[in-house]
């Protein structure tokens, strides 16, 4: 796949993935590591595997560390044999094992417990592994990519992270900013994942309407990307065979209260009247099931001044 395809992926043109596409691309082919810090859901594993694809390197090997108990993480990490522990009933390799030559992804970096990271750190600096249960010291030569949705430099005061791990890793870092950070990226990602559907389902809605992509854009993201993905598969499984998804489909499965603001930030006054407005908004369309008639009765605001306010946020959206 072609260099502008694979980047093509990161969709928005927002100023903030300009510079994340145009960071991927200038540092893809370099041998030194990458920690990818973000939200949840902003896309951290799609950075990677574009760091990946365009390396020039050999097989992309990913491990979320979420996923696996502590006891397993280390075999996971570098392999066992078989005997090891029980229930070690075959030799397993170990995704380092399987990135030689390739790009090593470790997903959710801080979950891997403190023993684990110093045997980690050992690697990075060597090459050299010693499966679980095995005499004999192997090689790998792999670059690693690194992602987590902690913030590291707590994670390393609260001892989770190591702190020479983290020097290791973190010399490089990518940040995709959260949803909230680049409103005007919604109807472009709305519409490619309403695409992803259809070539699923074989069948949906077409497209948004207007008014769908307002409310939308009234809404905060705390589950970014992968929260704007779920929310449009459901309106488009809802809508059926219908042509356009609409306001109606959209508002239930959206959270009303679901504005919060990152823990370190203080919004303005102006800032947090407009998330208050946003709120009643949002709860007044979802008690009136999209209907914008009765949702200005129950704001106490003429049904011209709730449009004159969805239609400020649509030339937002649009400018």
């Amino acid at each position: 796949m072609p260099e502008s395809a694979i980047l093509d992926e990161l969709i928005g043109r927002s100023p903030a993935m300009q510079r994340l596409r145009e960071q991927i691309g200038r540092i893809a082919r370099s041998p030194v590591p990458v920690l990818i810090v973000g939200e949840t859901g902003t896309g951290k594993e799609l950075c990677a595997q574009a760091l990946g694809q365009l390396s020039g390197r050999g097989p992309f090997v990913p491990i979320n560390c979420a996923a696996f108990a502590d006891g397993l993480i280390e075999s996971e990490l570098f392999g066992h044999e078989r005997g090891a522990f029980t229930g070690a009933i075959r030799t397993h390799p170990g995704v380092i094992a399987l990135a030689n030559g390739g790009t090593l992804f470790i997903d959710e970096l801080s979950e891997v417990p403190a023993a684990t990271q110093v045997k980690l750190l050992r690697t990075l600096e060597s090459g050299e592994y010693r499966p679980l249960g095995s005499a004999k010291t192997l090689r790998s030569d792999f670059r690693i990519l690194a992602a987590t949705s902690c913030v590291v430099e707590d994670a390393v005061a609260s001892g989770q992270l190591r702190a020479d791990l983290l020097h290791r890793l973190g010399a490089m870092r990518l940040r995709p900013s959260p949803l909230r950070e680049r409103l005007e990226d919604i109807p472009a990602l709305a519409d490619a994942f309403l695409r992803h559907y259809r070539e699923r389902a074989r069948e949906g809605p077409q497209s948004l309407s207007p008014d769908a992509y307002v409310l939308l854009m009234q809404h905060s993201w705390p589950g970014n990307v992968r929260e704007l993905r779920n929310v449009v598969e459901a309106s488009a499984a809802v809508a059926g065979l219908e042509d356009v998804i609409g306001m109606a489909h959209v508002v239930q499965f959206l959270t009303a209260f679901a504005t919060a603001a990152p823990a370190d930030s203080c919004p303005t006054l102006a800032e947090a009247r407009g998330r208050a407005e946003r709120r009643a908004i949002v709860e007044a369309l979802q008690r009136a099931g999209g209907n914008r008639e009765r949702a200005a009765k129950l704001l106490h605001i003429s049904p011209a001044t709730l449009y004159r306010k969805l239609g400020a946020q649509s030339r937002t959206m649009s400018a």
